[in-house]
Parts: C-alpha cells; structure tokens; sequence
C-alpha cells in the first residue's frame, strides 16, 4: 500500500532529479563560463551552504534540544534538508538568470 510519505519522498527525488538537470545544463553552457555566469555559481553555492547549514542546525534543535524528532528519523531529516537545498538552489539560478 503506498501512503502519503511515500508519495511526497517520490515526488522530491523527482524534482531533485529535475532541479539537477538544470544546473548541470547551465554549467555546460557558455553563459557559465564568464563573470556573470560564475557569479551566478558562487551565489548559488554560497546559498545552498546556507540552506543546508540551517538545516541542520535546526535538526539538532529539533532532536537533541526539544526533542521533537528520534534520533533514529534524524538521517531521513537530514536527506530531506539536502533534497530542499537542490531544489531551493535550482531555482534560485531560475530566478537569478531572468533578472
């Protein structure tokens, strides 16, 4: 029987897929080569470290501190951190590219 968890973890490898495939095909492109285009990668990253920084900070506070998740569900807890870093940071460069 497939439930609601596995629906919504089908649906976020899904779009990591995706959100993947657009970053690796602006990297390839001679747009990513320039300054604007490096730019764009370094915000990028610099985001995504963010992203998963807080994340994971929050995760901790969230097991160790309140206690509000086990110990054992922190690791799904942290795959679905990187799965929304991917995801935040693909569209962030979508974003960044229209401006």
């Amino acid at each position: 029987m497939v439930n609601i968890a596995t629906i919504v973890i089908c649906v976020l490898v899904v779009l990591v897929f995706i959100a993947e495939i657009y970053k690796i095909t602006f990297e390839r492109r001679m747009e990513s080569q320039d300054e604007r285009g490096q730019m764009f990668i370094f915000k990028i990253k610099s985001l995504s470290y963010t992203v998963l920084t807080v994340g994971i900070l929050i995760g901790v506070a969230l097991v160790a501190i309140f206690k509000l998740i086990d110990k054992e569900y922190f690791i799904y807890y942290v795959m679905l951190v990187f799965f929304i870093q991917s995801i935040v940071s693909s569209i962030y460069l979508a974003i960044v590219r229209k401006l």
